[in-house]
């Protein structure tokens, strides 16, 4: 460290760097916010930027500053009032500071709900919202499974969406490279007010969800949901799933590997779909189109092997930002992307944050920056 310098001024030195004026860097050079004591794993925008550290540390940016600690790793942040949510190691709600609700599993984010509630996972399956002030009002029992992201998707394209969980945990495919052996046989949506499920989606045996979450696509007015489908004689494969009449079914599916205990790890914006095959052996990207009732996959050319998951992590790193993908190399060593830009000198060690102010990711050397 240079110096007369202090830990702070240091860190203001090295963004200064990473960011010239506007009109030298022309929007295409990511921004450097700040230097982390260790890698993220889990980005949010509340007031301003906060990350949750490797060893379960919630840091604000904006000064750089500790907030609190003992945080599940396993549950991404949220969000909701302009307050970070969490949950921590023990099963507590962490809403801009602790509440009395507990029994939450540590291994699953809260989500937001319009009007302010929130809807977080028990560590029996339960569905559970809370009011604003962090008060629990009801449970739902469920059977979901323990690690899913709630989520929310305009499945009827009314403005009225629901939130999307998978349930029934069990342990028929155990390819078990997403933390544990239990996946997903169901997908629910449900209404945010009362806790009833609206639609459900079951999967005949031998298949599972080999996901956490349901990811929102764009189709036409309503929205639809791009997710993994496993089997033991195909392994994996992404599907889209929506509503059919008043019926939630699998309206396209894309090609499997024809062999079992091979995953995909999938990527969305909303709008673009990607997926990087084997991710974990040589990965490799893929962009996916959807219409009508098919699903192509299309290897992106001029890209090397890639990788956006490590066996028994319970998140994909990187993502999509205006239509394209952030990537880890197979080596670890270097973020890629189908931008153009030149490659960062460090992979990707959270999910891609798109918010109000742009679009942010943590490194694995423990810096956070925006993305151009």
């Amino acid at each position: 460290m240079r110096a007369g310098l202090k830990p702070l001024a240091w860190l203001a030195l090295l963004a200064s760097c990473a960011a010239p004026s506007s009109s030298a860097q022309n929007n295409s050079t990511p921004i450097l916010i700040t230097r982390l004591p260790a890698p993220a794993v889990s980005l949010a925008w509340a007031d301003s930027l906060y990350a949750l550290t490797q060893g379960g540390e919630l840091w604000a940016t904006s000064p750089l500053k500790r907030v609190t600690a003992d945080l599940s790793v396993d549950a991404p942040l949220s969000s909701c009032g302009g307050k970070v949510l969490a949950v921590t190691r023990d099963g507590k709600l962490w809403w801009g500071g602790p509440t009395t609700v507990s029994q939450l599993s540590p291994l699953s984010g809260p989500a937001c709900a319009s009007g302010g509630a929130v809807l977080a996972v028990g560590q029996g399956g339960e569905l559970v919202r809370i009011e604003i002030g962090g008060q629990e009002s009801s449970r739902a029992k469920l059977n979901l499974l323990p690690d899913t992201r709630p989520g929310w998707a305009d499945l009827r394209g009314n403005g009225d969406p629901s939130l999307t969980v998978l349930a029934g945990p069990s342990g028929r495919y155990a390819h078990g490279v997403l933390g544990d052996k239990l996946e997903a046989t169901e997908l629910l949506a449900v209404d945010r007010h009362t806790l009833n499920v609206e639609y459900r989606l079951t999967l005949p045996a031998p298949f599972v969800f080999e996901d956490w979450e349901a990811r929102p696509l764009k189709d036409g007015q309503r929205e639809v949901l791009a997710l993994v489908r496993s089997g033991p004689i195909g392994g994996a494969a992404l599907i889209i799933a929506g509503l059919s009449g008043d019926k939630l079914g699998i309206l396209a599916a894309g090609p499997d590997f024809g062999q079992p205990s091979r995953w995909l790890a999938p990527a969305s914006d909303g709008a673009s779909l990607y997926a990087v095959h084997t991710p974990h052996i040589g990965g490799v990207l893929n962009k996916y189109t959807f219409a009508g009732n098919t699903l192509k996959a299309v290897p992106v050319s001029g890209v090397p092997a890639v990788s956006t998951h490590r066996i028994g992590q319970r998140l994909i790193t990187g993502g999509v930002w205006q239509g394209n993908i952030w990537v880890g190399n197979q080596a670890g060593t270097q973020t890629l992307n189908t931008a153009g830009l030149p490659a960062l000198k460090s992979a990707p060690s959270t999910p891609l944050l798109r918010a109000s102010g742009g679009a942010y990711l943590g490194l694995q050397d423990g810096s956070v920056v925006k993305l151009p």
